[in-house]
């Protein structure tokens, strides 16, 4: 080493030039391991956001059809017994003395030698 003037000069053999180009070697390499890590980092944050966003669509859009599904469950349920119903009543209309008593109290047709009275419905005029 040589002292000029308060600055010291550096020594320059192949051994310290070696050893600096592998230093140099070496934090290239770590920076470039970095800049991976980081972008893998950054694509898998990515990726679990768009699967949790996804779930949480999906999770609403079950939630919507499973309210329509049991809107849709009322309404044949309804169904189903308005056509019981029905079928009673179809039964009912082939019944030859149940057609006469709805034709009595609807349209006030009577049998032969049967009076009628009829009294109104509201109260009291």
């Amino acid at each position: 080493m040589m002292v000029d003037g308060g600055r010291i000069a550096q020594l320059q053999n192949e051994y310290l030039q070696s050893q600096q180009i592998a230093e140099q070697r070496r934090q290239h390499r770590r920076k470039g391991l970095i800049h991976r890590l980081m972008a893998f980092a950054i694509l898998f944050m990515l990726v679990c956001s768009v699967m949790v966003g996804s779930l949480i669509s999906q999770a609403g859009k079950y939630h919507r059809i499973e309210g329509q599904k049991q809107t849709l469950e009322k309404k044949v349920n309804a169904s189903v017994a308005q056509a019981e119903q029905l079928k009673k009543r179809i039964k009912l209309l082939h019944n030859k003395q149940y057609i006469g008593e709805i034709a009595r109290h609807d349209y006030l047709l009577s049998k032969k030698g049967e009076i009628i009275f009829s009294k109104p419905e509201n109260g009291g005029n």
